[in-house]
């Protein structure tokens, strides 16, 4: 991909970045929406990875969600057993837009927004989110997403970052992302 590639850590060079797993974030109003939407991301990215369906956690209510998804929320994670190239963010979250606007169509729900699908990557040293929201900690991506460094592994463990949403510092959460960071640096 990257023409004239110099050797890992040679400095000046263009490097081609490690393969990293997709993940996908998902929570609503019920157990119902979360298996709606595995059923459509195991549809459009393939299987799940064995070890990659998280438990059921419950999801903080956050004020930003309590008008257009109620409250008693749940989330769980699904991990896609193909690993990705690190600039594929953009289009799964535009996937994971349309996997929503369909849920909500052949599911309707007493809440106008029943499901929020949320893909992101995890590789050797950080946990990266996508979001169709600016603000001063993101990086824009094109069509629409911006990205963001959620969590970073560093001396043994992820740590937040004071942007990491609160859901995100649940060590439940670590540990399922553990798996998959640990995969990926005993491949390099």
């Amino acid at each position: 991909m990257f023409p004239g590639r110099a050797a890992v850590g040679e400095r000046g060079f263009l490097h081609k970045d490690t393969l990293a797993y997709l993940f996908f974030g998902v929570f609503g109003c019920s157990r119902e929406y979360l298996d709606a939407a595995r059923l459509l991301i195991e549809d459009r990215y393939g299987p799940i990875d064995p070890q990659g369906v998280s438990e059921v956690f419950d999801f903080p209510d956050a004020a930003s969600y309590k008008a257009s998804m109620g409250t008693g929320l749940c989330r769980q994670f699904f991990v896609c057993e193909k690993r990705v190239e690190q600039d594929s963010l953009v289009a799964a979250k535009h996937s994971a837009i349309e996997m929503e606007r369909r849920i909500r169509q052949e599911s309707p729900a007493a809440v106008e927004r029943p499901v929020n699908i949320d893909p992101g990557l995890i590789n050797d040293c950080r946990i990266i989110l996508g979001s169709t929201k600016d603000y001063s900690h993101r990086i824009y991506r094109g069509e629409g997403i911006w990205e963001e460094i959620t969590l970073m592994y560093r001396d043994g463990a992820y740590r937040s970052l004071p942007w990491t949403y609160r859901d995100f510092k649940n060590p439940g959460y670590h540990a399922f992302f553990e798996i998959f960071r640990d995969r990926v640096v005993a491949e390099l």
